[in-house]
């Protein structure tokens, strides 16, 4: 059919391309020449407010709407409104919400039958979907199939969407057309993690579709079986759905205090065994057998894990690496109190008078870094509270993983880090510690450092007793060693199991020496770990990957996705491509991540880059020059031996919550003033 030539065409065209491109003052002067305006449509029913809103145009929305714009007109491919266009551009949180405050209803579906919260849900926004439910959109509208925004993430296999809304109030038992449950939908997708939430939830295991379908059944028909076990084993239930007996309840009914304390203690039987068969058989019969041992325990004790809670179902989510550094210290005491004392009280009482002051004061840091509140982020007290935060964000234009920890549901301030396996956001977090199974922040960083300077001062004093012990003790056997010469061997027979705990002490030099160079480096600098391994303004692709676990995930909350927009040459709804490619880490990364050790070799390896070090300290924000920088670390008048009050510290001197630095304070140059100096400000970003 021949087209139809219409005089305005050329200009309506000009207005859509127009639209598109957020040329907002090109369509002023359309729309005064009277050639077009705000109400225009073309043949699918698409208005020039549905581009402007699916290209993230504020300004140019906000001028539609005044203008008489339709806020929920329908058009495209599927006959979406403008609101249900901009939900398809990924952080278009602030023309969705512009939308809404202008009267759009985010209940009107498209002829799909798809709301906005469906819509959010369906595409894996976890920011969107949770935008929408603190304007009050009701959580569980179905479709018009009875599907609901939780049946259609958990279908979508979105985790986190999936967290978001059962932590809303979202119908767990809620049943579509068919009788399908989310927890039916979850096993269609197979996504674990979206199995194993509807199940902590309280989703029925045993609930039957119209058909008689159990969950048990789909997951069969699905394939996704060894999903469905292993989600239910980590809820603690058995295969056939129904509940596990914890095998240590007539000790205690809680599980988290009981694995809690078991991981921290068994170390220390797992450390005297190795010991002691290395000291009491051969090498080349030893070293195997100590190897089969310590595999032996450590394969018992993960057993456990099988009744664990769902946040310790890993050993190094547990205290384990606290209590080897525990154990350390432990036959380190012993051997020395028992051993080495009665030998060396009087021939070097210095030594052991400097010994026992690093044991103890290793023993009192450690200890309260391991115990004490590192300075987490108070949490709003009410859905209210949060409501506030989010609206406020909004007209900031920040919202987003930067600024609201969509998991602690509160305003992040800046420095602060939402860590995984504390469940809480950090103030001033330099980094989670596996050896003492806590953040490091604002609140212990410094007993932690002072913890490290005093157990590398300990090992040494160690060491050097140890030595002097061994000269004293009368001559070893010589003759039941195998790869030792006679002189060593000898000196190794005096007391083999002292002499090996004083070897596995010293190989302790290794991490506390890097550690502590590094820490002075970024004391000096004023910056923390995470800091220091990402820079201010850019990530490093090198330096991603090394220290990829050590700053504990993404910024986004698992599962979500974030997705590109695609707009096809018929201007109908775009297509989503989903970017989530997990990969599996291998051994290597699960050791480094296990021993903290990507963390200290990421900060050393940009400690020795002396001009990208330079380069960052101007861009560094929170500097105050090295002499102010340590003393607002070592001098910060909050107790040393004691706790101080959580988020309380010193920049440049003065008093600053870390918990609630929203924007960086004022840096103030120096001008003379009656002989001293005072300060009058510039502004900086992270």
């Amino acid at each position: 059919m021949a087209q139809v030539h219409r005089p305005e065409l050329a200009q309506e065209d000009d207005a859509m391309q127009l639209a598109r491109d957020g040329q907002i003052g090109a369509i002023q002067e359309l729309f005064a020449a009277g050639k077009c305006d705000a109400t225009f449509r073309d043949e699918q029913g698409i208005t020039l407010l549905h581009w402007a809103a699916i290209k993230a145009h504020y300004a140019l929305c906000h001028f539609l709407i005044n203008s008489g714009a339709d806020v929920n007109a329908k058009g495209g491919d599927v006959g979406a409104t403008p609101v249900l266009w901009a939900a398809r551009t990924p952080r278009n949180y602030y023309v969705v919400n512009l939308l809404l405050e202008h009267g759009a209803d985010p209940l009107r579906t498209d002829d799909q039958g798809f709301n906005l919260l469906q819509n959010s849900a369906m595409d894996g926004n976890a920011y969107q979907t949770l935008l929408l439910l603190y304007n009050d959109i009701p959580v569980d509208t179905p479709d018009d199939k009875g599907h609901t925004a939780l049946m259609w993430a958990a279908y979508k296999g979105f985790s986190g969407v999936v967290e978001i809304l059962l932590s809303w109030g979202a119908d767990i038992h809620a049943k579509d057309e068919g009788g399908f449950t989310p927890l039916h939908w979850a096993l269609v997708k197979g996504s674990h993690a979206c199995i194993q939430k509807v199940i902590e939830y309280g989703a029925d295991r045993e609930a039957l579709t119209n058909d008689g379908k159990s969950p048990s059944k789909v997951a069969h028909e699905m394939n996704s079986v060894k999903q469905w076990h292993q989600a239910l084993a980590d809820c603690g239930y058995a295969e056939n759905g129904g509940p596990v007996q914890f095998p240590f309840s007539f000790i205690t009914t809680d599980r988290r205090y009981f694995i809690t304390r078991f991981f921290f203690f068994w170390p220390f039987f797992m450390l005297f065994s190795s010991i002691y068969i290395l000291s009491a058989l051969p090498v080349f019969i030893g070293v195997p057998t100590a190897i089969v041992a310590w595999g032996s325990l450590q394969w018992i004790g993960q057993q456990l894990l099988l009744w664990a809670p769902l946040n310790m179902k890993h050993i190094h989510h547990t205290p384990f690496m606290a209590g080897v550094f525990g154990a350390t210290l432990f036959w380190t005491g012993e051997r020395w109190l028992r051993k080495i004392l009665p030998t060396t009280y009087t021939i070097s009482p210095f030594f052991n008078l400097f010994f026992v002051i690093s044991y103890a004061l290793t023993l009192w840091f450690y200890t309260l870094a391991m115990t004490e509140d590192p300075g987490y982020v108070p949490k709003s007290t009410s859905r209210q509270e949060q409501k506030i935060v989010v609206r406020e964000l909004i007209s900031k234009t920040q919202f987003d993983e930067n600024n609201f920890c969509i998991t602690c549901m509160i305003r992040r301030p800046l420095r602060s880090k939402h860590c995984k396996r504390c469940g809480r956001c950090t103030a001033k977090q330099d980094h989670h510690c596996p050896w003492v199974n806590n953040c490091i922040g604002i609140n212990n960083h410094r007993h932690f450092f002072y913890y490290v300077l005093a157990m590398l001062a300990g090992i040494v004093f160690f060491v050097r007793l140890t030595l002097i012990y061994l000269t004293e003790r009368p001559a070893g056997s010589a003759e039941t060693c195998t790869l030792l010469g006679p002189e060593l061997c000898a000196e190794f027979n005096k007391d083999s199991f002292t002499v090996l705990t004083t070897l596995w002490a010293a190989l302790q030099l290794t991490w506390p020496t890097m550690l502590v160079f590094v820490q002075l480096i970024q004391i000096a600098r004023a910056l923390t770990t995470r800091e220091n391994m990402k820079g201010h303004d850019h990530y490093s692709a090198v330096a991603e990957v090394v220290t990829s676990a050590a700053v504990a995930g993404t910024t986004s909350l698992e599962g979500a996705q974030v997705e590109e927009t695609t707009i096809n040459g018929s201007g109908s709804v775009p297509s989503r491509r989903a970017h989530n490619h997990p990969q599996k880490e291998g051994l290597w990364q699960q050791w480094k991540t296990l021993l903290g050790l990507d963390t200290f070799l990421a900060t050393a390896m940009y400690g020795s880059r002396a001009e990208e070090v330079m380069a960052q300290q101007r861009q560094n924000p929170w500097t105050r020059g090295v002499s102010a920088n340590c003393s607002d670390f070592f001098c910060d008048p909050a107790p040393v031996f004691g706790k101080r009050q959580t988020g309380q510290g010193l920049l440049g001197g003065q008093p600053i919550d870390w918990t609630a630095v929203y924007e960086v304070p004022r840096r103030e140059p120096m001008l003379a003033s009656r002989g001293g100096y005072e300060a009058v400000g510039a502004d900086g970003e992270v």
